[in-house]
């Protein structure tokens, strides 16, 4: 069962991703509405990555009561778990900076795996894992043993368990698309508290910055639901694909080309880095599609000559 508000906020989700991706790679100086990922600040371009994680909680519900077999539900979680983790390995360098780094996928895939064991049990065990998880957060920031997050590309490998709070919050959601204010307010009071306590800010992948993702995030799914898109809604249903395709059709030839001119990397000013962003996302929506058109294709020419 496919639930279309759920594939249309996970298409937005990943097209907001490739986008504020791009216009890092693409620009310098950047205006103050699309930069992110800035030591003791939060921007809007922050909350990208914890929306996506949010929308993964919430279909990982679904992909969980799709398979009730438990040996084609072991192999799928096996299989997909593998799949994130060999993509991010190969594509880790440049997406991550670094050789088996800690990317977007790697970190979904490092989360996949206790959500899933996680989502059987009830709403209050994983709402109390996740606030059980912000208070370790305050003990060893108390006991100076929290690690410089900002060293490494989101914070590297010790910081994925402070993210799962976040897709921890969508699996509740997606366990109960009827109480989606209830949760709203919950989710807002207890942002508001750590608001209170410590600044949220991303790079330092504080509690707060995690709480406030779930509310900016809940918020953006209710309002998803009173519209629809089929462009999103089709990026829902393919959004690794996409993420791969920024990788290999833009970002690394343009890292190689920037290499073959002795430059660290492609550098345009910002206002021809959005509008290159842009296009280039109308661009691999096209490759896409054009992926999907080649596949019908073939497998129409192999049932043809079955046929025979």
């Amino acid at each position: 069962m496919r639930i279309r508000s759920i594939d249309v906020f996970r298409g937005m989700s990943i097209l907001l991703m490739v986008f504020f991706t791009l216009i890092l790679r693409l620009s310098d100086s950047l205006p103050e509405l699309i930069i992110h990922n800035v030591r003791e600040s939060i921007h809007i371009g922050d909350f990208v990555l914890p929306m996506f994680l949010f929308a993964s909680g919430i279909s990982l519900v679904f992909f969980i009561k799709k398979r009730k077999d438990l040996e084609s539900r072991i192999l799928d979680i096996v299989g997909r778990f593998g799949k994130f983790v060999m993509i991010s390995l190969f594509i880790s360098s440049f997406s991550a900076g670094e050789l088996f780094g800690m990317d977007e996928l790697m970190l979904s895939a490092v989360l996949f795996l206790p959500v899933v064991l996680l989502i059987r049990f009830s709403d209050k065990i994983l709402a109390g894992i996740g606030i059980g998880i912000f208070a370790l957060y305050f003990v060893l920031q108390s006991a100076m043993l929290l690690p410089d997050f900002t060293l490494h590309y989101l914070g590297g490998y010790s910081a994925a368990i402070f993210y799962l709070p976040v897709m921890l919050g969508g699996a509740i959601v997606g366990k109960n698309l009827d109480k989606l204010k209830e949760i709203f307010v919950i989710s807002i009071l207890i942002s508001i508290v750590l608001l209170a306590i410590i600044p949220p800010y991303k790079m330092s992948v504080s509690p707060s910055f995690m709480a406030l993702s779930i509310s900016v995030s809940l918020l953006i799914f209710i309002l998803v639901q009173k519209t629809g898109n089929d462009a999103l809604e089709y990026l829902g249903k393919k959004p690794i694909r996409y993420w791969i395709l920024m990788f290999a059709v833009l970002i690394v030839p343009l890292d190689f080309y920037a290499l073959s001119i002795g430059e660290d990397r492609v550098s345009l000013w910002w206002f021809d880095g959005v509008l290159a962003s842009l296009m280039a996302m109308v661009l691999l929506f096209v490759v896409s599609k054009g992926i999907d058109l080649l596949k019908s294709k073939l497998e129409h020419g192999k049932a043809h000559i079955r046929n025979i």
